[in-house]
């Protein structure tokens, strides 16, 4: 509350000592003192409804109107806070509070898309703000746009270097842009030394030396060139057989999405470790050690870290998520149900929290709810692409082939690696009496199953870079505060 009191109050100095405002009625002054005093006690609603009077009173009042917008704001109230901001922002657009809680509001609307360009200006009026840089971090994440969000909690943790939140915020950044670049490592080079390097790298941060030997031997066989190996199988008590030194093939885009995915990695580690320095009890701290045991496939382990994560911040985003997940591997359908419901209480405009929501609701054949989720999510930002795969699954349920032919194709168009949708396709051609679609649907389902069998082989050694999920959102209130 800290920072935001700075904001609202450093406003009403303005109002209260600025030389035009000096005649103001003492009705203004009582409504605008009312105004801070419910602030102080978290009683927005009633502040609302003093700052309505008082911008009534004073329509042309910039900073009046960005402080009612900032109360709009934490009462939830968050296309009116937007429209009354804007106004600010027109009125004085030096004024930095509106811009950043304008793009909050976009933000916690699930429109990263308007948010960013109002948070950037917030952070251009203001360079030293924490948290204009620390929301268009999460606005640029929720853009996919992992590159300048990491600038922007680099900046961020600069200015707050013991701000918990922000060290994790980094380090989840980093982890998605040493995902990607795994993601174009298999690309160029799915079977490659480089992917096996990677590979013994991680299993030797889980301490599993033998394995990390193994497929250090498995990377030199594929790229004797690469001069570190030799001497790093050589210190793990393995041996290596001379071969010739030159490669298969031209190996630089290999190279180069292997140091992206490395450095990411690294820097990631340190950014997490730097939370377990500042607060190694703290929930992000507990947030961290879950993460690491799903990685490590330690469920019941990881249920237990996220439990204590909510224990401390019990309205959290992400964390009931992942415990439904977890449960849902275990096919555990109730348990699973009963967590994404809480994760969906939490953000109700996530379209993943609705999607969550409906895969479980499939499982459990029911699948009219199921549907009534997987369309509300659609008209949300970002719906996960699976939501048309689920569509299909429903349709072909209802006998709908032209409609499940329809969506899986939607999604095997944007997802070509996915050989059960093929399959889910060939049932609706055959459905649709299509049977050279069903031809093809089918020959395609048993290519895509070859390829993912043989990249599952080195991605399966993967860990972290190969299964790390996107940055959770935070809520509003918990970021600031």
């Amino acid at each position: 509350m800290a920072m935001l009191a700075e904001y609202v109050f450093l406003a009403s100095m303005a109002f209260f000592f600025s030389p035009s405002t000096q005649n103001a009625t003492n009705e203004v002054a009582q409504h605008a003192r009312a105004a801070q005093e419910a602030e102080r006690r978290n009683d927005f609603p009633t502040a609302v409804g003093e700052y309505e009077k008082v911008v009534r009173l004073l329509p042309q009042n910039a900073e009046m109107q960005s402080n009612l917008g900032v109360a709009l704001y934490f009462n939830g109230e968050l296309t009116r806070a937007v429209s009354v901001l804007q106004k600010a922002s027109a009125l004085n657009p030096s004024l930095v509070a509106p811009h950043i809680f304008t793009g909050l509001s976009w933000y916690r609307l699930s429109n990263p898309d308007k948010a960013a360009p109002e948070l950037q200006k917030a952070t251009e009026l203001s360079p030293s703000d924490v948290i204009a840089h620390t929301w268009l971090g999460y606005a640029y994440v929720a853009q996919s746009q992992y590159a300048p969000a990491c600038k922007e909690f680099q900046t961020a943790s600069k200015l707050d270097p013991g701000n918990i939140d922000i060290w994790y915020a980094l380090g989840q950044t980093y982890l998605e842009i040493g995902r990607n670049a795994t993601v174009h490592l298999f690309g160029v080079a799915a079977d490659g030394g480089r992917i096996w390097q990677l590979a013994a790298e991680q299993l030797l941060l889980k301490g599993d030396k033998n394995g990390a030997l193994k497929n250090f031997q498995m990377a030199f066989e594929r790229r004797p060139d690469l001069a570190e190996l030799p001497g790093l199988i050589a210190e793990m008590g393995g041996s290596v057989v001379a071969v010739q030194k030159k490669p298969a093939s031209d190996t630089a885009q290999e190279d180069r999405f292997y140091s992206q995915a490395h450095d990411a990695e690294r820097e990631a580690q340190a950014a997490f470790e730097r939370v377990a320095q500042i607060a190694p009890d703290s929930y992000r701290a507990h947030q961290i050690l879950a993460n690491a045991a799903v990685v490590a496939e330690r469920p019941d382990d990881a249920i237990k870290e996220y439990r204590a994560v909510l224990e401390q911040k019990p309205d959290l985003p992400g964390i009931h998520e992942a415990i439904g997940s977890a449960h849902l591997k275990r096919v555990k359908l109730e348990d699973a149900l009963s967590e994404f419901e809480a994760e969906l209480k939490i953000e109700p405009r996530s379209a993943s929290a609705h999607a969550d929501v409906a895969q479980v609701l499939i499982l459990m054949s029911r699948n009219d709810e199921a549907r009534s989720h997987l369309d509300t999510a659609l008209r949300l930002d970002r719906p996960p692409l699976e939501i048309y795969r689920m569509l299909g699954k429903l349709a072909l349920n209802r006998k709908d082939y032209r409609l499940a032919a329809e969506s899986l194709n939607h999604y095997i168009s944007l997802r070509n690696d996915d050989s059960s949708a093929y399959y889910l396709l060939s049932r609706a051609y055959r459905g649709l009496g299509d049977q050279k679609g069903m031809e093809r649907a089918l020959d395609l389902f048993q290519r895509t199953s070859l390829d993912v069998t043989a990249r599952k082989r080195a991605e399966s050694e993967l860990g972290a870079l190969a299964k790390q999920t996107v940055l959770t959102e935070e809520t509003g209130d918990s970021k600031i505060h």
